[in-house]
């Protein structure tokens, strides 16, 4: 019987082909339809970690689903983990005697990439808020060691964000070649991305439904009511001639590592790709809000516990937009008075004593506004 078959397995060449093509193309085709039924319908987006990356942008954009638009201006801060630490919408809010409604969209390690398309799917309409607030490190196109173009925990973020459609154009913004292919299937099979997460809800499942139920419901108060960090830098000092920094006693490592890698920064070759970077993404979120009603505003954070000398890299891509309609910029030292071992926990972030501070004052701008 074998003879037989293989027989005629040699005999036809072209159908065995045939069938081995077409089986082929229905097994892609049923991983395609399981992996979209279970993270592109939304099933699984509401059983994420909480403290993932991808859960970040998805449960913030589930508390805004969620919640009714407010009967004053709205205000969406977005930025990284300066500004899930820094900002307080509680307190700009008092601050302003609740004329403006704040949201706090800071969500640590993301990235402008990131922030154009939460943004997309956050206001599709792009008529809810009337200030969407932009939270930048620094004003500078000041190159870093790392290239925010080739950073791949970006998917992270976006794994389930991600529109089959948006995969060419989104794995062809890394610049590096190598990571592309990777980046590509990552976005269109989103089940590889979420391996970890899932292997550690199977691992516990009461555990994650409870946590995920319980962010869901309440994480958005959870994050209004953060007080900031404890930790501060009291007795920090720098000198910046010999490039030494003194510190205060009993810090902790990651104290120590952030404060010498934002105070005393290694220089990094100077080849434009944080420009480039800055045109593509910052300037489609601009796109997006083009010709709205709503004001796309620019700041430079507090960016050390100590003050910093200027870059002497100017600010190509701010300077390229300013003066156009729907763009602000706040003063590049609107909160350098912050910058000082008191308000900081750690090399970046300010802490419960900055928080309300930063707050307050950015509230106030904002509200100062026309």
């Amino acid at each position: 019987m074998w003879l037989i078959q293989h027989d005629r397995a040699k005999s036809h060449p072209a159908r065995s082909l045939r069938y081995a093509v077409w089986w082929s193309l229905a097994a892609v085709l049923l991983f395609l339809t399981l992996d979209a039924a279970v993270f592109r319908s939304g099933f699984y987006s509401g059983y994420l970690e909480p403290n993932s990356t991808t859960g970040q942008v998805e449960y913030h954009l589930m508390w805004l689903r969620r919640a009714p638009r407010a009967n004053v201006p709205e205000v969406m801060v977005v930025g990284d983990s300066r500004i899930a630490e820094g900002f307080s919408a509680r307190t700009a809010e008092a601050t302003v005697q609740n004329k403006l409604h704040f949201t706090n969209a800071g969500m640590p390690g993301s990235s402008p990439r990131v922030w154009y398309y939460f943004l997309r799917d956050a206001d599709p309409k792009r008529d809810r808020f009337s200030r969407i607030v932009l939270a930048l490190d620094h004003f500078a196109d000041e190159d870093a060691e790392e290239n925010l173009s080739d950073r791949p925990t970006d998917l992270n973020y976006l794994a389930v964000r991600l529109k089959p459609w948006d995969c060419y154009e989104f794995a062809h913004s890394f610049y590096d070649r190598k990571i592309r292919g990777g980046i590509f299937g990552g976005c269109l099979f989103p089940g590889t991305v979420m391996r970890s997460d899932v292997l550690s809800f199977l691992s516990n499942i009461p555990d994650r439904i409870a946590r995920a139920n319980d962010w869901r419901e309440k994480g958005a108060g959870y994050v209004d009511g953060y007080g900031g960090k404890d930790e501060e830098l009291t007795g920090l000092t720098v000198d910046e001639e010999k490039r030494e920094i003194h510190f205060p006693p009993n810090l902790k490592d990651w104290q120590i590592n952030a404060v010498r890698n934002t105070v005393l920064p290694q220089p990094a070759p100077q080849t434009g790709s944080l420009t480039r970077y800055r045109r593509m993404w910052l300037g489609r979120i601009l796109d997006l809000y083009k010709g709205t009603g709503t004001t796309v505003v620019f700041l430079q954070i507090p960016r050390a516990p100590w003050p910093i000398p200027d870059s002497k890299v100017p600010a190509r891509f701010l300077d390229s937009v300013r003066g156009r309609p729907g763009v602000v910029l706040l003063p590049e030292d609107t909160f350098k008075s912050l910058e000082t071992p008191e308000l900081f926990a750690d090399g970046l972030h300010l802490n419960h004593n900055g928080r309300p501070i930063f707050s307050t004052m950015l509230a106030r701008k904002l509200a100062a506004m026309n």
